[in-house]
């Protein structure tokens, strides 16, 4: 059986890629920000994982890849290991085509992984997951990057499609008073960044509403999984398990001194939308 995994903003995206790395499983990415790429990773022996990452070249529309090894066998190894994006500092991401036109000739690669994370980018979605623009294209079923749709629509229907939420919405919130954007706390103060992130979680929140309602237009049917209760293992097929709050503390980029102030952020924000 082969998976792929529909989530938003907050939706433990980074867990499930250690979780396959962990039990020695190849995994795909297709990042659905604003600057569209692809990763493959594959084991392939005594620990040892291949890193592909792929992108569009915004004038000449070239292919480009770059390629790393990693070893990922030891639980510390797998959680701990660089950024996704990390692979690619060497590059300026400026130069990466907004709306790639040629990179859906990989995709055949992409699918062939144990499990695709993000794979709406690969029905041509790529405006950032829980923006504003994204959520439009989904409402108007009007996806801004060139794709073969009829071949990802038919991939998609021969998987186990997951789409992952949180039955915890307080903690599902105050993650996102966490990892807001500091400069803008820096730069504009606590009721800017307040009111930033209150904007976020909106739009999050209408990305799964809107998230549901393609894959049921395209006809792909899928499986709700609760980050909270859900049994990774028997939904996905795997042997060794991590302990499901192994990445709190992974993403927490809220200054120290402000921290204290998420449980009353997060009590109003419930309180008030």
């Amino acid at each position: 059986m082969k998976y792929t995994y529909f989530g938003g903003v907050k939706s433990g995206k980074f867990f499930i890629r250690s979780l396959f790395q962990y039990n020695q499983k190849s995994y795909s990415l297709l990042n659905a920000g604003y600057v569209p790429f692809t990763i493959i990773t594959k084991p392939c022996g005594n620990g040892y994982h291949s890193y592909e990452w792929n992108w569009e070249e915004k004038y000449t529309h070239e292919i480009k890849s770059w390629y790393e090894v990693r070893h990922l066998e030891s639980y510390h190894e797998v959680m701990y290991q660089k950024p996704e994006n990390s692979g690619m500092n060497f590059t300026n991401k400026n130069k990466f085509a907004q709306y790639p036109i040629n990179l859906y000739k990989i995709f055949p690669r992409i699918y062939e992984s144990d499990i695709v994370v993000n794979p709406l980018t690969s029905l041509g979605y790529c405006s950032g997951v829980g923006s504003r623009d994204m959520n439009w294209n989904l409402r108007t079923k009007k996806p801004p990057m060139n794709t073969d749709l009829e071949y990802v629509i038919k991939e998609l229907q021969g998987r186990k499609n997951i789409v992952a939420y949180k039955e915890d919405t307080y903690h599902w919130v105050s993650n996102f008073f966490l990892d807001g954007n500091k400069y803008l706390l820096e730069s504009q103060g606590e009721d800017a960044y307040v009111h930033h992130v209150t904007n976020h979680i909106n739009e999050s929140r209408k990305f799964e509403k809107y998230l549901k309602n393609t894959l049921e237009y395209y006809k792909i049917s899928y499986e709700l999984f609760s980050l909270d209760t859900g049994d990774y293992c028997k939904t996905f097929g795997l042997s060794k398990n991590i302990n499901r709050s192994a990445t709190d503390e992974h993403f927490c980029s809220l200054p120290h001194e402000f921290r204290s102030k998420v449980k009353l952020w997060t009590e109003n924000y419930l309180k008030h939308n």
